[in-house]
């Protein structure tokens, strides 16, 4: 137990520094400043920048990292970041309520997972009535997917206690049973089973809904109108090196373990749980719409879908 504590207190330390408040750097108009999450949803784009794949095309990119979803589209919506990589969730509400941004491509499906106090007597997601359950947000990827678990099993959200939590502290918080469980992304579902004091109950690829929507890349209209050429390039490394992440899983796991501060062990276990791909058009709307369809019924999107533009693939080729 004294070892998987201080395994803990140094993920908690990490995650302080990665999670600290974050500052806007002051760039020049050129430079395309990007916001993500510390996730390994995000690998793609830390390999990239790793290999410094953006200025063999000619760009500047600067990374801002933030706590959650909702956070960098507020960010985008005050025009701080020209591009971002985040669940579709928030994006999809930002969208419905009017803010200036499109999906642009896919990122990954799969990620998510859900994982339970070993000193709990949760056996299956049946068992989550009347249990306390972290997720990252209200509105969150994770926050859709777990309401999609519980009603395979006609429970709903109001027979289980939801609370909010920042992902990186969620397995040192299930530790000293701040909570039941959790909903969270990569590493920290795995990181919770592996240093931490809990069991997988469940991976969203696992479950009954094949190829769950995750993450997004979204662009402001701004930087769209003004500099689509820059998106153009940038898009075209984020396609090369999706393929690149997807051939290369042993370097990749080392780079994202510097950048989150993880094990390489856990990174390569976490992983195996991403799906990391660039959907054709047709494929990635239907898994999306069927995702926001799910957002209606929570009360998360207010208008039709047919009705709002949230995709603009036109400054990639078609996959």
């Amino acid at each position: 137990m004294e070892k998987k504590i201080w395994a803990l207190i140094v993920i908690f330390l990490v995650a302080t520094t990665a999670y600290g408040t974050y500052n806007y750097i002051v760039t020049s108009h050129e430079t395309i400043v990007v916001g993500y999450l510390p996730s390994d949803h995000d690998s793609a784009l830390f390999v990239a920048n790793a290999k410094n794949m953006f200025e063999k095309e000619g760009l500047i990119v600067n990374l801002v990292p933030f706590r959650s979803g909702p956070d960098l589209i507020n960010a985008a919506k005050l025009g701080k970041i020209d591009i971002g990589y985040c669940g579709i969730s928030p994006v999809t509400i930002a969208i419905d309520n009017g803010v200036p941004i499109k999906i642009v491509a896919s990122v990954n499906q799969e990620g998510s997972g859900i994982v339970v106090g070993n000193n709990t007597d949760i056996n299956s997601i049946a068992d989550l009535k009347g249990k306390s359950i972290a997720i990252p947000k209200v509105n969150s990827v994770q926050d859709v997917l777990l309401t999609y678990w519980l009603s395979q099993y006609n429970i709903s959200r109001n027979e289980v206690n939801i609370t909010e939590s920042e992902v990186p502290y969620m397995p040192r918080s299930l530790l000293f049973k701040k909570f039941d469980g959790y909903v969270a992304w990569e590493p920290y579902v795995s990181a919770g089973s592996m240093e931490g004091d809990g069991k997988i109950l469940s991976y969203s690829k696992n479950d009954s809904w094949k190829n769950f929507p995750c993450c997004v890349v979204i662009a402001t209209d701004s930087f769209a109108k003004d500099q689509p050429n820059a998106l153009r390039k940038f898009l075209n490394v984020h396609i090369e090196v999706t393929n690149y992440v997807n051939t290369h899983k042993n370097e990749t796991a080392l780079i994202v373990s510097q950048k989150l501060g993880t094990s390489v062990q856990i990174e390569e276990e976490s992983l195996k749980n991403v799906d990391f791909n660039i959907l054709s058009q047709d494929e990635f709307r239907k898994n999306v719409f069927k995702f926001i369809d799910i957002q209606k019924q929570l009360g998360y999107i207010k208008n039709n879908a047919s009705n709002v533009s949230y995709f603009d693939f036109s400054f990639r080729q078609e996959s």
